[in-house]
């Protein structure tokens, strides 16, 4: 599994973390960070067979799946765009809602896109600003 396609552990366990603490229901991902080897695994239903606490495992969103979850302007008025940087990724947030005290526009940036999505999306839970996956 090319780690690339999946956001960093810490990152991975501040968004669990935050969605536990927001009251959120993450979506099922097709790879979880393994408790038990603290890396990246394909979540298959067997492995429970293998005394596998499943409960332990970190949801690992690939960026397909993070892309799902990011709002979009028809849905919550919000625009997402992530591209190439100097040094990496960035993800841009801008929020283009009437009321002016509402408005904001923040740039992320992280070594890959996974990173800079996972960031985004810890972002916009921690404020509130999204409420569900």
């Amino acid at each position: 599994m090319n780690q690339k396609h999946v956001p960093d552990l810490e990152l991975c366990q501040e968004f669990n973390t935050l969605c536990k603490e927001k009251g959120i229901v993450v979506p099922k991902t097709l790879f979880v960070w393994s408790s038990q080897e603290n890396l990246v695994t394909w979540k298959v239903e067997y492995r429970q067979f293998f005394a596998v606490d499943m409960r332990k495992d970190i949801p690992a969103p690939l960026v397909s799946e993070q892309g799902k979850w990011l709002p979009n302007e028809r849905r919550d008025k919000l625009a997402f765009f992530s591209g190439l940087a100097i040094n990496g990724w960035f993800c841009e947030v801008k929020n283009y809602r009437v009321m002016p005290y509402e408005r904001f526009h923040v740039i992320l940036q992280e070594d890959t896109e996974a990173n800079a999505r996972q960031k985004s999306i810890n972002y916009l839970i921690a404020e509130g600003i999204i409420t569900t996956l």
